[in-house]
């Protein structure tokens, strides 16, 4: 086997795993030698292009880390934490939900004494509408001024009417 490993297309992997499918490991060492690869990647190749099933593997290898291993010794995961990050996102979003609490408390006051001076407003345009109506009416009717003097008042159109007429 050389030390450079060899390239070879998905195509080639396939037709070398089918080879190896149904040999033993005396075929797939020399099929290794033959293709300068391990007889891992030969193994590899079969399940990967479904050529071989699981049973065709004598045995199954697992790589741990050093920190997989202690925590399965110790029943648990390890708590890790990086403390300036949850420092950084628990500040975070306290300022966040105090200026949502404040943008919305001055919203709520905008809102409010928007309404009071549209309220304000109203009642003024009212009384000014009220007491144009009751001038209007006192304007066009009859009643009594001062009964005592004799005063008396007359609709303003019939006053005028007799002023011009006289």
């Amino acid at each position: 086997m050389s030390d450079k490993p060899k390239k070879l297309s998905d195509v080639e992997k396939a037709q070398i795993a089918e080879k190896a499918k149904n040999a033993g490991d005396e075929v797939l060492r020399k099929l290794a030698e033959q293709h300068g690869v391990t007889e891992e990647e030969i193994r590899s190749w079969m399940h990967e292009t479904s050529a071989s099933s699981v049973s065709d593997y004598d045995e199954v290898s697992l790589e741990a880390t050093e920190d997989f291993i202690k925590s399965l010794e110790y029943g648990a995961t390890f708590d890790n934490l990086n403390y300036k990050r949850l420092t950084f996102w628990s500040i975070f979003g306290t300022v966040s939900v105090v200026l949502f609490i404040v943008g919305i408390m001055f919203m709520h006051e905008f809102n409010r004494t928007s309404a009071i001076q549209e309220r304000f407003q109203q009642s003024i345009f009212f009384d000014i509408h009220e007491l144009q109506q009751s001038d209007r009416a006192r304007l066009e009717s009859f009643g009594v001024v001062d009964p005592e003097e004799g005063i008396y008042r007359i609709p303003i159109d019939s006053a005028i009417t007799i002023l011009t007429n006289e």
